[in-house]
């Protein structure tokens, strides 16, 4: 695999969905590390030289699963656009969504994976079961202008993670940017 692609948005969906895989499977999987965290063949996802530093794509999706990390795992249904492949099937789902929440309650946690390399979706989200939601949630997504898109030494914020103030509720409905990544954290009271 060409270093750029190790580093690219595509490898970030992947890591994403993986991460999704492993949530949803939490009973199974005890836990899980990308194996090389800096300079590691074959990439490691922080990468520096005597004189500079990046992160990659891969990094951030883990950041973003690491700093959401619910307790709890909820029942999450998804309803979404789907593809044909090769590789995964009939009727893969373009939408990959875990939903968990924090320890102390106080926080839920909507991990969103957009793999449509073309689209966006708007998506409704319906929360049910959960008294006193605040109005106000966070959102936070990892994207890019394209899927081959990478970071490196010369161009180390070309994939970011941006964030912002959405209104949420029991009921409320996001845009999803094409081929990304993003976390929803829903407050509760």
């Amino acid at each position: 695999m060409p270093v750029e692609r190790q580093y690219s948005m595509e490898s970030a969906l992947y890591g994403a969905r993986l991460m999704n895989v492993f949530e949803r499977s939490g009973h199974i999987v005890g836990m899980s590390a990308v194996s090389d965290l800096i300079n590691g063949w074959p990439g490691g996802i922080i990468q520096a030289s005597r004189h500079a530093l990046f992160v990659t794509p891969t990094y951030w999706a883990n950041a973003l699963y690491s700093n959401h990390a619910g307790s709890s795992r909820l029942s999450t249904q998804v309803l979404s656009p789907v593809f044909d492949t090769t590789l995964e099937g009939k009727g893969v789902p373009w939408l990959d969504v875990v939903t968990s929440r924090s320890t102390d309650g106080k926080r839920i946690y909507i991990k969103a994976v957009n793999t449509n390399p073309g689209a966006a979706l708007r998506t409704s989200i319906t929360v049910k079961g959960v008294a006193g939601l605040r109005p106000q949630a966070e959102i936070e997504t990892l994207t890019a202008a394209s899927l081959s898109a990478f970071n490196s030494f010369t161009t180390p914020d070309a994939v970011g993670v941006r964030s912002h103030s959405i209104t949420a509720g029991p009921s409320f409905t996001v845009e999803l940017p094409k081929h990304s990544i993003t976390v929803i954290t829903l407050n509760v009271n």
